[in-house]
């Protein structure tokens, strides 16, 4: 089966992302290294997805990627809208991907909450980010996402929760708000552009970095868990 890829060039780093998997991704210093990464990344993306019941396609072997858009970011901050983001997603296209995000956060807080609290600030040896820390990102960074789809966004005080099991209620509370939104949007909101400090967002290009944000740092903190694991 053929993927599209919607390539976004970072200094030093290139991401592929395929409108139709939502919150599957490839990355690599390069573009060509991240295309060459795309079919494993799209093959494991399904391994994932079959694990936990979500069904998007019936079949996809043999998988195959095809360049679709090549974008570069316009500055350091703003990541780059891509033709394909300026189409509405539908029903169903929304409903694929809060399930593959539901399921990706309640995957979050299950790894957080199968760590003694001890452990939840607890700095990795090799430097990086403590779980809590990786969930209070999270945290912020969805209610970030969802108010680039206000025409006028109100900034957010910062979070005065500080111990993780209050972020990962917090974290499941905001989703199932964000939610309702997201499936309510009409046809018009769905296809509008909004700018936001020199950057364009619309509705698919939300869902699309929204997902592979929360399925990147599922990654990581998967890993985070299995260090303190071995150290605690």
């Amino acid at each position: 089966m053929q993927f599209h890829a919607l390539v976004e060039e970072w200094p030093g780093e290139s991401m592929a992302y395929f409108r139709e998997l939502p919150g599957c991704f490839s990355s690599a210093s390069t573009t060509e290294g991240a295309l060459q990464a795309a079919p494993e990344a799209i093959e494991s993306y399904f391994r994932w997805l079959k694990e936990n019941g979500i069904a998007l396609f019936e079949e996809v072997n043999p998988v195959s990627v095809t360049l679709t858009e090549r974008l570069s970011n316009v500055n350091e901050n703003a990541g780059p809208l891509f033709a394909a983001d300026r189409a509405a997603p539908d029903d169903q296209e929304i409903d694929n991907a809060l399930n593959v995000a539901a399921t990706a956060r309640a995957q979050i807080i299950e790894l957080v909450a199968s760590v003694p609290p001890e452990l939840h600030d607890r700095i990795p040896p090799s430097g990086g980010w403590s779980l809590t820390q990786h969930l209070r990102h999270i945290m912020e960074n969805e209610t970030w996402y969802i108010s680039r789809l206000l025409e006028q966004p109100e900034e957010e005080p910062p979070t005065t929760l500080t111990d993780a099991d209050s972020i990962s209620m917090k974290l499941f509370e905001n989703a199932m708000d964000y939610e309702l939104i997201l499936r309510e949007l009409t046809p018009e909101q769905r296809s509008r552009v909004l700018t936001h400090d020199g950057e364009e967002w619309t509705a698919a290009k939300v869902l699309r970095r929204m997902v592979g944000h929360l399925r990147e740092h599922a990654g990581w903190m998967e890993e985070l868990v299995e260090q303190l694991s071995v150290k605690k």
